[in-house]
C-alpha cells in the first residue's frame, strides 16, 4: 500500500456499495486513501462476499486525482466493467470486486460544465416577428399634406403632383385598374377609360354581381366533390353495416366469455395450491438473494411443481442452480489453493463447505474429491502440521 497524503492536501471522498451482500452501505473517507477486502484490518470490510480476497484492493490519491490499484495476485477487480490492475477513478467510477459493485464520489472533483455556445441568431428587429425569413423594411416616412387633385385633369398634370411610377411588374402600357389617388401608374389622357370599365360594368373582380355568381360556382364544385360517392367505395363490404339484433348478440357472447375468464381466474388465486406456491416463491426469491441458493432451489422447485407454467420460477430456479455450481466451484478452487501452501485450516474450511452444499451426496464426483482432501487436510491439523 503506498503511503498516505499529507493530511492538508487529502481530499475526501465516499464509496456506495450498490450490489452484492453488502448493499446500501456507504462510507466517507477523509484521509486521502481506503482499502478493500474481507479481513477486519481493511477500511472498507466486505467480509460476507466470498469472491473477496483478505486485501484485495486500495483506493489512494495521487495528486488531484485517485487511483484504484489491484492488491490481490489471484483476483481481479472490475471498472465500469473491465478488468484492471490498476486505473484513474472519476466521480460516479462503479467498481466490482467480487460479487460487490461499489461507486466512487470524489467531493472535490469538479463538476463538467458546458461551455457556452455563442448565438448566431442576431438581435430582435423591430417589425421582424421570430423565425421570419424577410428582411423587415423600414416605413416609409409619412408624406406632407397633399394638395387638392383638380377634376379633370391627369394626375401627372396636377399642380404639385410628381409623376407616377408604376408598380413593379407592372408594364408602363398596361392601365391601372382600382388603383386611388396616388397609389400607382394611371392611363395617359389619350388612352382613354380602361376597356374594362366601357360599358359601365366594371371588371369580373369589381362587379358584385359577378363575384357572387363565381363563389356560388366553386361552392357547387366543392359540393360535388365533397358528397359524391367515390367509385372504389361502391362495392361496399356487406359486414360494414350490422344490424342492431347482430351487435346486442355479439356484446352478449362477449360479457359471457369476460364472465367465464373471470371465474377461472378467481378460482385460480383463491386455490390453497396457489397461495402455496406464491409463499414458496417468495421464500425461494429471499434465499437467493441472501446466497442460499441450495434452499433457494428447492423452494422453486415447490412453486414449479405447483404452477408448472410460472415462467419467473423457472429462470430463478436456473439462476439459483448456476450460482451454487459456481459457488461449490470458488470452495474447492480455495481449498485446492491452501492445500498446495499447507495450509491445513483453511483447505479444511473450504472442503468442508463444499461437502455441506453438496450434502452427502456421495455419487458426486466432486463431493468424493471434497471429502478425500478434506480427511488429508484434518490429518495434518490433527498432528500439528500447520
Amino acid at each position: 500500500m503506498g503511503a498516505a497524503p499529507n493530511v492538508k492536501d487529502a481530499l475526501s471522498f465516499e464509496v456506495e456499495v450498490t450490489k452484492g451482500p453488502h448493499i446500501g452501505l456507504r462510507l466517507n473517507f477523509s484521509k486521502g486513501s481506503a482499502t478493500i477486502g474481507r479481513g477486519p484490518e481493511n477500511d472498507i470490510v466486505l467480509s460476507s462476499d466470498p469472491r473477496v480476497s483478505r486485501q484485495h484492493a486500495e483506493i489512494k490519491q495521487r495528486g488531484s486525482e485517485f487511483v484504484v490499484v489491484n492488491l490481490s495476485s489471484k483476483n481481479f477487480i472490475l471498472v465500469n466493467g473491465e478488468a484492471v490492475q490498476s486505473e484513474v477513478l472519476k466521480k460516479g467510477t462503479v467498481i466490482q470486486i467480487g460479487e460487490t459493485e461499489m461507486r466512487f464520489i470524489c467531493e472535490g472533483a469538479e463538476e463538467p460544465q458546458l461551455a457556452a455556445v455563442p448565438s448566431s441568431v442576431p438581435a430582435a428587429t423591430p417589425g421582424l416577428k421570430p423565425n421570419s425569413p424577410f428582411v423587415p423594411v423600414t416605413p416609409a416616412p409619412t408624406p406632407a399634406a397633399a394638395p387638392r387633385p383638380q377634376a379633370g385633369v391627369p394626375a401627372f398634370q396636377q399642380p404639385g403632383m410628381a409623376p407616377s411610377v408604376p408598380p413593379m411588374g407592372m408594364p408602363p402600357s398596361m392601365p391601372s385598374q382600382g388603383m386611388g389617388y396616388g397609389g400607382g401608374f394611371q392611363a395617359p389622357p389619350s388612352a382613354g377609360p380602361a376597356p374594362a370599365m366601357r360599358g359601365g360594368g366594371g371588371s369580373i373582380l369589381q362587379n358584385p354581381k359577378a363575384r357572387f355568381y363565381g363563389i356560388i360556382a366553386i361552392v357547387a364544385v366543392v359540393g360535388y366533390f365533397i358528397f359524391s360517392p367515390s367509385k372504389g367505395n361502391k362495392a361496399k363490404d356487406p359486414n360494414a353495416i350490422r344490424t342492431s339484433s347482430i351487435s346486442l348478440q355479439d356484446m352478449a357472447e362477449a360479457d359471457k366469455r369476460t364472465q367465464e375468464l373471470a371465474s377461472l381466474k378467481k378460482d385460480k388465486y383463491d386455490s390453497v395450491q396457489y397461495r402455496r406456491a406464491q409463499e414458496n416463491f417468495i421464500r425461494g426469491f429471499r434465499d437467493f438473494q441472501q446466497g442460499q441458493y441450495a434452499r433457494s432451489r428447492e423452494a422453486f422447485q415447490v412453486v414449479l411443481n405447483l404452477d408448472p407454467d410460472n415462467e419467473l420460477a423457472k429462470r430463478y430456479y436456473h439462476l439459483a442452480k448456476i450460482k451454487f455450481d459456481e459457488l461449490v466451484k470458488f470452495n474447492m478452487i480455495q481449498g485446492n489453493r491452501y492445500r498446495e501452501k499447507k495450509n491445513w485450516r483453511m483447505c479444511q474450511s473450504n472442503y468442508s463447505n463444499v461437502m455441506t452444499m453438496l450434502q452427502n451426496r456421495k455419487d458426486d464426483p466432486t463431493f468424493k474429491e471434497a471429502k478425500q482432501f478434506y480427511e488429508e487436510c484434518s490429518l495434518n491439523v490433527e498432528t500439528g502440521r500447520f
